[in-house]
């Protein structure tokens, strides 16, 4: 079992600041779409950095293993959030990967790492909405 600490303190209006021992500050805040400023982490945000931060990692553990020689990794996440029954949730993650490989014959053993990744990436499997991949490798 591991555990993660994280405080958060709000600092005016609908702003904070996010702290973990031994790490940078995050300035956090409600998103502009209500009312928050612009231009600073919404809580949305992260959880969406999140899942592409753990699908990346997740990629890079499994390619490694693979043997597989990364020459570049690119992600575009995109969440969805919808009115519920219960009110407002998150309805679906999209991340789009873009990979480029030095040896084209392993194209099929880096779809199937990266794929490998979503599957096993905790922070997909702890939602309660899909987490969509599309992958690209060049």
């Amino acid at each position: 079992m591991w555990t993660y600490k994280v405080a958060v303190d709000w600092k005016k209006g609908k702003t904070g600041e996010s702290r973990c021992a031994g790490k940078p500050t995050v300035e956090v805040a409600t998103p502009p779409e209500f009312g928050g400023p612009e231009n600073i982490w919404t809580p949305e945000d992260l959880l969406t950095s999140a899942v592409a931060t753990c699908i990346m990692t997740s990629a890079l553990f499994f390619l490694e293993r693979s043997k597989i020689t990364l020459k570049n990794y690119q992600s575009n996440a995109e969440a969805t959030m919808e009115k519920g029954p219960t009110g407002l949730v998150i309805t679906g993650i999209t991340v789009a990967v873009t990979v480029e490989i030095e040896d084209p014959a392993q194209t099929e053993a880096t779809q199937k790492a990266i794929l490998q990744a979503e599957k096993t990436c905790p922070l997909s499997n702890s939602l309660n909405c899909p987490v969509t991949l599309e992958v690209q490798i060049i």
